[in-house]
């Protein structure tokens, strides 16, 4: 067997934060109205006060999928039944010790914890329900047009911009992917 000096490829050195590193997931929503304007919800000022499209974590404790974790979303922060019609995209960044960076960052990521969180962006229908806001989390909500949201990510009013405003800008120009392109290996179709 080759040892790592005899190896002709290199194998490089395990950083020192992939021992201490996690990963997380997430899901957005992208729900616009008849007049084509973004559904955005505000957090409440205690937990930053900015705005996103209605998100949220997948709970994978549970074995729950990115798909089915949009569905109760926005359930649970408006009260809303929705359909996912495409995915938009997927995106991932690193975060330590609650700074966005990548894990080799100006910021010493080498020093402190490192969470790789994994977003997933759907597009989706409104069918039904009644903008009851989530109490513990949400302490208003709109549709925006384009300009206005141009506005909030200048004002730096834009909830994890490292993923919300790019999926704004794919929303924006009519991105979209079929929701069967992200595959599992545990989940019967759902949807």
């Amino acid at each position: 067997m080759a040892t790592k000096e005899q190896s002709p490829v290199p194998i490089p050195e395990k950083p020192a934060w992939a021992e201490r590193s996690s990963s997380l997931a997430s899901v957005s929503i992208f729900l616009s109205d008849e007049r084509g304007r973004l559904l955005m919800v505000q957090d409440l000022d205690e937990h930053g006060g900015k705005w996103s499209p209605i998100a949220g974590y997948v709970d994978d404790l549970m074995g729950e999928e990115p798909e089915i974790a949009a569905l109760r979303e926005a359930k649970e922060e408006l009260d809303l039944d929705i359909r996912l019609d495409q995915l938009l995209g997927v995106w991932h960044y690193y975060e330590k010790n609650g700074i966005h960076e990548t894990p080799t960052g100006e910021n010493g990521a080498r020093n402190g914890k490192v969470k790789m969180h994994v977003g997933y962006a759907f597009c989706g229908t409104i069918l039904d329900g009644t903008f009851r806001m989530q109490a513990e989390e949400i302490q208003n909500y709109g549709f925006f047009t384009p300009a206005e949201i141009e506005q909030m990510h200048t004002d730096k009013k834009l909830k994890t911009p490292e993923y919300n405003y790019d999926g704004f800008k794919l929303w924006e120009k009519g991105t979209k992917h079929p929701l069967d392109i992200v595959r599992s290996n545990t989940r019967a179709r759902i949807i």
